[in-house]
């Protein structure tokens, strides 16, 4: 969709260990995210996290549309509600709205049916624009849970639970 509007998305990919599949996997969206896959964790070292920091933060600023998977544990994220359970939730999308003014967008694939055929939605989510950055952040990260979670409950069955949420 957001090609088709003239918006340049990229992503956040975590590497995979496998390295034969995560090439497999880095080809099949290299055509999908035109304006760049940034790699997270650990495997990438602390240096080069920073440098790719930087270089998301000036993609967002000029524009860019990034794709950040935010229903995932994320072991130095922040604790906000998820089902009544604090669960670590990544920052990044409430820092890079906060840091920067740009909009902020929670989006789900909802099957259409029993064909592999899938509607897209998307929902704005505010960002709060205080004196303290800090509340602002865990604010905008609870928000996103709290999207997240409604629309789990909505279609449980839509949602994939493949990883260990709560930690």
């Amino acid at each position: 969709p957001m090609m088709v509007t003239g918006k340049v998305p990229g992503a956040i990919f975590r590497l995979v260990k496998n390295p034969y599949v995560d090439s497999y996997l880095r080809s099949l969206r290299r055509d999908l995210y035109p304006g760049g896959l940034f790699g997270k964790g650990k495997a990438f070292g602390n240096e080069e996290a920073q440098r790719t920091a930087r270089i998301i933060l000036d993609f967002v600023r000029r524009g860019g549309r990034l794709g950040i998977v935010s229903d995932l544990y994320d072991k130095n994220g922040l604790p906000v509600p998820f089902f009544g359970q604090p669960a670590k939730s990544t920052m990044v999308p409430a820092m890079l709205a906060r840091r920067t003014g740009a909009r902020l967008w929670a989006a789900r694939c909802i099957r259409d049916g029993r064909s592999s055929r899938f509607k897209i939605e998307m929902c704005e989510i505010k960002v709060p624009r205080s004196r303290n950055v800090g509340d602002d952040i865990r604010a905008t990260t609870a928000s996103i849970q709290a999207k997240f979670e409604a629309w789990i409950r909505e279609n449980p069955e839509q949602w994939m639970w493949s990883n260990r949420r709560w930690r």
